[in-house]
């Protein structure tokens, strides 16, 4: 089973790689007039650097926790007394790293020739490179600047890309809507028309109905005179057919 410790450790000093990648490009923009275009990058810069200073916090304070419940029985856990030491001292040395980071994340007219202590100062740097001045201060490695640039002109052009895509749908929307508006209207039309069809149809059928009573008011004795006479010539013609 794998010590929680370690799994998580392992995550603090992962985001610690990303901090110190972040916390470079900072200092690069910190130290110099910045363009409207980089005033953009370094306030996304600054924000993502908090965002992880926070996580790592975070982390660090479950660390903890796990450090004081094995303080006192570390044999429990399989721990000795020097392992809850070297612990303890991951903890306070990357608290002490974030500290370090904040005061100068709160200091945003900060010059290079302010402390000389970096905020990483003793942590190994085993994946980013950095270029020193003739004064020592430490600056960004071009490649990383480039990237964290590139990173967030990828996200400005997928916002513009949701927000291209929002205003399409919205267009497709109010076009389906005039589309119905139109139609309910020529369906409107057509049911007046239909109405008024109706209404000439029910005329007409009422006075043909009118006419017809009338007829048969009139031609009632002679109707039956007639019927009569019919029948009587159909039976003679019948007579006549069957003895000839």
């Amino acid at each position: 089973m794998s010590d929680p410790f370690v799994v998580v450790q392992e995550d603090v000093v992962s985001a610690f790689e990303q901090a110190k990648t972040l916390y470079a490009s900072w200092k690069g923009l910190n130290n110099k007039k910045r363009s409207p275009q980089e005033e953009n990058e370094y306030q996304f810069v600054t924000d993502e650097l908090y965002s992880t200073l926070t996580s790592i916090s975070n982390d660090l304070e479950d660390l903890q926790e796990t450090v004081d419940v094995a303080r006192d029985a570390p044999a429990d856990y399989g721990l000795s007394a020097a392992q809850i030491g070297e612990r303890h001292n991951f903890i306070a040395g990357k608290r002490k790293t974030i500290e370090d980071m904040r005061h100068f994340l709160a200091q945003p007219d900060a010059k290079t020739s302010q402390p000389a202590k970096a905020p990483f100062a003793g942590v190994p740097h085993h994946h980013h490179h950095h270029h020193t001045d003739a004064r020592g201060s430490h600056r960004p490695h071009a490649g990383e600047f480039d990237g964290h640039q590139e990173q967030h002109q990828i996200l400005m052009q997928q916002q513009d890309d949701q927000f291209d895509a929002m205003l399409d749908t919205v267009r497709n929307l109010h076009g389906i809507a005039g589309t119905m508006n139109t139609e309910l209207d020529d369906q409107a039309i057509l049911l007046d028309e239909v109405g008024t069809l109706v209404d000439r149809m029910q005329t007409k059928l009422t006075s043909a109905r009118r006419k017809v009573d009338k007829f048969l008011r009139e031609s009632n004795g002679r109707s039956i005179c007639i019927v009569l006479a019919m029948f009587a010539a159909i039976l003679v013609l019948l007579m006549l057919i069957i003895f000839t």
